[in-house]
């Protein structure tokens, strides 16, 4: 196998959930912003959901982060995913996501929905 090309400087910060800081060559990606703390509730109309008593909360709090370049969300229907901290990120920043949650987001500028 021929070596790979690739130099770029990475690395990723697990924060928690489904939440990543990815720096890549100085760029700053977070992936599904959520910085709830332990036992937040959200009541989703059906149901209400509570984060797990035994977590510590995120690794991060949103107020430690560095500059975040880009937001990447996989979905902004689940608050696990996307919680009312994690909002917050949203404005004023790039963020690439679904074309429903580009749509359901809107109407931020910085919002992109991507195509599979």
């Amino acid at each position: 196998m021929a070596p790979s090309g690739f130099n770029s400087k990475i690395n990723i910060t697990d924060i928690g959930t489904a939440t990543a800081m990815l720096e890549i060559d100085g760029i700053n990606f977070l992936t599904d912003p959520y910085f709830s703390p332990p036992e937040t509730e959200w009541d989703v109309g059906i149901v209400v959901l509570k984060q797990c008593e035994t977590s510590d909360g995120p690794a991060l709090r949103l107020q430690d982060l560095p500059p975040i370049d880009t937001v990447l969300l996989s979905h902004e229907n689940h608050p696990e995913n996307l919680d009312t901290l994690g909002r917050h990120l949203l404005d004023a920043r790039k963020v690439l996501t679904t074309m429903d949650g580009a749509n359901n987001l809107a109407p931020r500028p910085g919002v992109r929905g991507l195509q599979p």
